[in-house]
């Protein structure tokens, strides 16, 4: 009985209720995979264009204009993929990651590098770059009934910090292996070579996915059927009222047609608060990505490769388990007190993080950040699911993205700006700031507000 009401809690029952198991579970394995590489590149990143001479203003420019790539290439892919076929663009972006990894193995050439990165699919954090997400969280949310839906993105979030852990400490130690005998810069381009294979394993993951992953035919063109039908029948006066109560809680209401059916347009201030709010935060978050932690954490503290890329695989292994109580936190809380309730604490540690006085004391902060803030990522995108119907998840999931991402974009040329003027431990006390006061501002947005997930 005991075990039973454990297993409830974390959610684990929930995960047999997928429409097709076996998608739920490639696209489960895909993010580990992909994960996995970005774990792997962040720690070296900034390090590595660093052994190359190229200036701190370069590199923070470098790391800028990769993220104004992704933009460009998240918002082709999410505006296209569910009339060209998400596993194909799934599989697309999975090409432009192994190109991109390729291209830091062969070349050391600035501009070249710098397309690579731009055109293809680099992660300067260790987070989510790309068009993976906002494809992978529409199939999930798909699968996935809605009462089921925060417990299979919170797993598809907690293997996301596996293989981010893994990434990194494997990095670490293949390259403090490989220096024994090689180049600092050889070592750092075998780790390129590896995240090339990650892509090449996405490709064959994503055309394994099955139809079921696909927008369902009756969402392209039932609606403007059912909208006529509705047309109709429906009586001069609505027959129910426009906000109806939940059956998951008393607190979670939903929008409702005058049909009596769930609203086809979605709360488009709160929305538009959302993306807002959620691109300033990208933009925090921006300031102070992993591949500048390690370069904090070298310079400040003087640590090693092998001490920066534990210290990032432990911070994410703590965020697995901190992210096994977001199901159950959710279906406490609510939405976004669950939200806000994780993300301000670790913001405020994150403004410590620049006075630590010892490499230990800022282990300990950024393990504790990291471990806190984990905990929004899975609940982020059920909010995002529960206001908009499905046939229009994937392009707002891409146009949050891309949103988040164009508005991070000057984020780590300012970081690279403060290394010039030896202020990079700044970077921690400002995004730490903005991070709670857009948490302030969604909690105050969404005051009283009901939404069904």
């Amino acid at each position: 009985m005991l075990m039973k009401r454990f297993a409830n809690e974390l959610g684990i029952n929930h995960l047999r209720s997928a429409r097709s198991p076996r998608d739920a579970a490639l696209l489960l394995v895909s993010r580990f995979v992909r994960m996995f590489g970005f774990g792997a590149i962040a720690p070296i990143l900034v390090l590595y264009l660093e052994q190359l001479y190229f200036s701190a203003c370069k590199i923070g420019l470098f790391l800028s204009l990769t993220l104004l790539g992704d933009v460009v290439v998240s918002l082709c892919v999410a505006w296209t993929a569910d009339q060209l076929g998400r596993r194909r663009m799934l599989a697309t972006g999975s090409a432009a990651m192994a190109g991109s990894g390729l291209a830091f193995v062969l070349t050391e050439n600035y501009a070249a590098l710098l397309a690579a990165a731009t055109l293809g699919v680099i992660s300067p954090s260790g987070n989510e770059v790309g068009p993976f997400n906002a494809l992978e969280t529409a199939m999930l949310g798909q699968l996935a009934p809605a009462q089921d839906r925060v417990f299979l993105l919170m797993y598809y979030q907690l293997l996301g910090f596996v293989g981010l852990a893994l990434g990194s400490v494997g990095s670490g130690c293949l390259i403090a292996h490989l220096q024994t005998h090689r180049s600092v810069v050889a070592a750092y381009r075998t780790i390129f070579a590896i995240y090339a294979s990650v892509g090449f394993i996405k490709i064959l993951l994503s055309v394994c996915l099955t139809e079921a992953t696909e927008l369902e035919k009756q969402d392209q063109g039932a609606s403007a059927v059912s909208r006529n039908d509705a047309d109709e029948r429906r009586p001069l006066l609505p027959t129910t009222p426009t906000i109806r109560p939940s059956r998951f809680s008393p607190h979670i209401d939903i929008l409702v047609s005058p049909t009596g059916r769930p609203s086809k347009s979605p709360p488009r201030i709160r929305l538009g608060l959302v993306i807002a709010l959620f691109g300033i935060d990208a933009f925090a978050s921006s300031l102070t990505p992993a591949s500048y932690v390690a370069l904090f954490l070298q310079r400040i503290y003087g640590a090693s490769i092998e001490a920066i890329t534990t210290v990032l695989a432990g911070a994410a292994l703590r965020a697995v388990v901190f992210s096994l109580g977001t199901g159950a936190l959710v279906k406490r809380l609510g939405l976004v007190p669950a939200m806000v309730t994780t993300h301000i604490p670790a913001q405020l540690i994150t403004c410590g993080l620049a006075f630590a006085p010892t490499l230990p004391g800022a282990i300990s902060l950024y393990i504790a950040r990291t471990s806190l803030s984990s905990m929004d990522a899975s609940i982020r995108g059920t909010l995002l699911s529960a206001m908009v119907p499905p046939e229009a998840r994937t392009r707002l999931l891409g146009v949050v993205d891309v949103a988040r991402t164009l508005v991070a974009t000057p984020g780590p040329f300012v970081t690279g700006r403060l290394v010039e003027i030896r202020a990079l431990e700044w970077s921690f006390p400002i995004s730490g700031g903005i991070k709670t006061l857009c948490d302030i501002a969604l909690l105050l947005g969404f005051r009283g507000a009901k939404l069904e997930f």
